[in-house]
């Protein structure tokens, strides 16, 4: 599989932009929309944000680009003229599928994460023997996310792009990242509180599991000028299940791309939503985009 590059498994690093929209009719003034599918999960209410974006928020003059996990499409108004129905139906299949495939990657080093935990938890840690079993997990586990890092990401010159195909067309320009919220398991208290008593180990605990300290992944100064000049409003949809540490403990692992982004749409005039319903989210974008037009 080809290496995955977030805007957090967003897109494909060997992607090339050639899906365009149509220009607008001389005399209208179209809303230009960018949709981007951040997620690594299919689920039914990702389903629904898709019939609600579909039904309530695109207008019959609108046009429309959307990222899936895999690639892009590109919906011309004579696209969009086509009945809605039909238009959903393939796009839902198309996500669903492009999803799945660019994931696996990512859900198969999260597994072995989970196996590493599992192991943790179920080692000794009295003896030399059992304390040595325990480092060698600790230093899998951090080989894990190190390859989750390589994998999230940001495609910087894509996004580039992107803005800059805002640039050719009339009409109010927004993109809207509906981004799925990522974890990463980690041992339960009890196991944390054994392990943080080993000398010789808490620091390594302490790096893994309870540091926040992530890179951000790029600068959003620079991009809150590119966004600017492009005159693009970013949303920035932030999905967070609600019940994710119900199972096994979990920490949140993208803090990180909330940052960046979140700073950038704040900065552009977007809407900022952390919701477990997608479709929640882009109601109150459509409340945001209705009450800046007027």
């Amino acid at each position: 599989m080809k290496k995955m590059s977030r805007l957090g498994g967003l897109i494909l690093l060997s992607l090339i932009l050639t899906a365009q929209v149509g220009g607008p009719q001389e005399g209208s003034m179209p809303r230009n929309f960018v949709l981007l599918f951040d997620i690594l999960n299919y689920t039914r209410e990702m389903g629904d944000a898709v019939t609600y974006f579909y039904n309530q928020v695109l207008a019959p003059n609108d046009q429309l680009i959307i990222y899936t996990p895999a690639r892009a499409y590109g919906f011309s108004k004579n696209t969009l003229a086509k009945p809605r129905g039909e238009l959903i139906a393939t796009m839902k299949e198309k996500l669903r599928g492009d999803s799945a495939a660019c994931s696996s990657n990512y859900k198969i080093i999260f597994n072995e994460m989970k196996n590493q935990v599992g192991a943790i938890e179920g080692g000794q840690t009295t003896g030399a023997d059992a304390q040595a079993g325990i480092k060698n997990s600790l230093t899998m586990y951090r080989q894990d996310m190190e390859n989750l890092r390589t994998l999230r990401q940001v495609n910087e010159s894509l996004l580039m792009k992107i803005v800059d195909m805002f640039k050719t067309q009339q009409g109010k320009n927004h993109m809207v990242m509906l981004y799925e919220a990522e974890f990463r398991p980690i041992p339960n208290k009890e196991t944390l509180t054994r392990l943080r008593a080993i000398p010789e180990i808490a620091f390594i605990v302490a790096e893994l599991f309870a540091s926040d300290d992530q890179k951000s992944p790029l600068d959003a100064e620079k991009f809150i000028d590119i966004f600017r000049e492009g005159k693009v409003t970013l949303h920035f949809l932030y999905i967070k299940p609600k019940d994710k540490s119900l199972v096994q403990d979990f920490k949140e692992h993208s803090a990180d791309m909330y940052d960046v982004f979140s700073k950038i749409a704040k900065a552009t005039g977007g809407i900022v939503e952390t919701t477990a319903n997608p479709e929640a989210a882009l109601k109150s974008l459509v409340k945001a985009i209705g009450e800046s037009s007027k």
